[in-house]
């Protein structure tokens, strides 16, 4: 969690509170006695004052910040919480909201405190928490079902949700519900693993007579999952969005990785890092700006078009068209058929495996298979920060 001291925290399932510096340090800085710490957040208060506040399985504690150096200001504010999996904590209009199993609890802006500031549909559990216009939308799970209901959501370019544990991802913007795809590994992402690229600007909404502002909305761009308990190679972070107003918004697994779960994912001056478990080992890590990593494309099914029934399709070859291709990096093509199998590698018109050619700008592979339906695979090879660039495939049949 990025917080306006400059500073990022990380919060541990043995009650370790970890602290980032702009040199990208980490260091332990506290370590809660009761445990597991199950949410996060900065709280603002009146009077010029600022804490950060989190959950235990069953309390609410806070620190001022800066406050004092060795933690010793760290105060108990409730000890009254439901005992849950999970306490998601969010700023709404000005107050710090708690998901407390049934209820919603509440750290106000004055500083106080109610533990029932909502009660929920009796049967639903509080996971997740987003504002919007300065309310609060929460995201549920029925009693006994933590994996079945909304894992995380956020207010992108769209507001999306993911919901379930096979990796569906919903329009939700609390008028319409509308599948938008289905991971494709599977998965799913913890409360803390979903966020924007760009998280740290915000538009401010503010009343005269209002004790704080009434809406805070974070500018919506390109969002960021976590998603773990995929299949072999397709956890790590999702984006889905566009950089470009005219570009169409897609889902793409931009950082491959595979771990025994995810917890958080967060973009922090420009770093994005995420947390995770891989067996007994517990750690942090940020993507590299400098190295790009193997690229794969996996295109949508090619249907042959409609023929007489005892005509053949046969796929003849691919053109890739691309950026002049940089020195040391190659291209690779893979194609399947009818959807049935494994991918197969093509060779190139000279008989390669890869296109390779510095600066050339056109590859051509053989494919030489009949189907009604062929789908398309790109493995792009970079070296350093240096990655080749493609502008368009076309596949020519007969």
């Amino acid at each position: 969690m990025k917080c306006s001291d400059g500073y990022t925290y990380g919060f541990g399932n043995t009650g370790c509170i970890y602290r980032r510096d702009a040199s990208s340090f980490w260091q332990q800085v506290y370590k809660d006695p009761d445990g597991a710490i199950k949410g996060a957040e900065e709280a603002p208060a009146s009077g010029n004052k600022t804490y950060l506040a989190w959950c235990t399985d069953t309390k609410l504690k806070k620190k001022a910040i800066p406050g004092l150096s060795n933690w010793n200001d760290v105060t108990t504010v409730s000890t009254n919480l439901s005992s849950q999996d999970w306490h998601t904590m969010k700023q709404v209009g000005g107050a710090t909201k708690i998901a407390n199993g049934s209820w919603i609890a509440m750290l106000g802006y004055d500083e106080s405190y109610t533990n029932e500031a909502l009660d929920l549909v009796p049967g639903n559990i509080a996971k997740t928490l987003i504002e919007r216009n300065g309310r609060v939308i929460i995201g549920t799970h029925k009693a006994g079902y933590t994996t079945k209901g909304i894992n995380g959501a956020i207010d992108s370019e769209v507001q999306i949700a993911q919901i379930g544990d096979d990796g569906d991802i919903y329009y939700a913007n609390g008028s319409n519900s509308v599948a938008i795809k289905t991971l494709p590994g599977g998965g799913y992402i913890n409360p803390g693993g979903i966020c924007n690229e760009r998280d740290d600007i915000n538009f401010f909404e503010w009343e005269e007579t209002a004790l704080s502002w009434i809406d805070k909305q974070s500018v919506g761009n390109m969002a960021l999952l976590a998603v773990y308990n995929a299949d072999t190679g397709k956890g790590g972070i999702y984006t889905y969005g566009r950089k470009n107003k005219n570009h169409p918004i897609v889902l793409n697994l931009e950082y491959q990785l595979d771990a025994d779960e995810l917890g958080a994912v967060a973009c922090v001056d420009g770093d994005i890092i995420v947390s995770y478990r891989d067996g007994s080992s517990f750690g942090v890590k940020v993507v590299d700006s400098t190295t790009k990593a193997i690229g794969v494309y996996e295109g949508l099914d090619f249907r042959s078009p409609v023929k007489f029934p005892a005509n053949i399709t046969v796929w003849k070859y691919a053109e890739v068209f691309l950026t002049p291709l940089p020195n040391g990096t190659s291209v690779s093509f893979y194609y399947r058929m009818n959807k049935t199998g494994s991918f197969v590698q093509a060779y190139t018109a000279s008989g390669g495996t890869s296109y390779n050619t510095v600066l050339g700008d056109k590859a051509v592979f053989r494919i030489g298979e009949e189907g009604e339906i062929c789908e398309a695979k790109l493995v792009l090879t970079p070296i350093g920060n240096f990655t080749p660039e493609v502008h368009r495939i076309r596949l020519y049949f007969e």
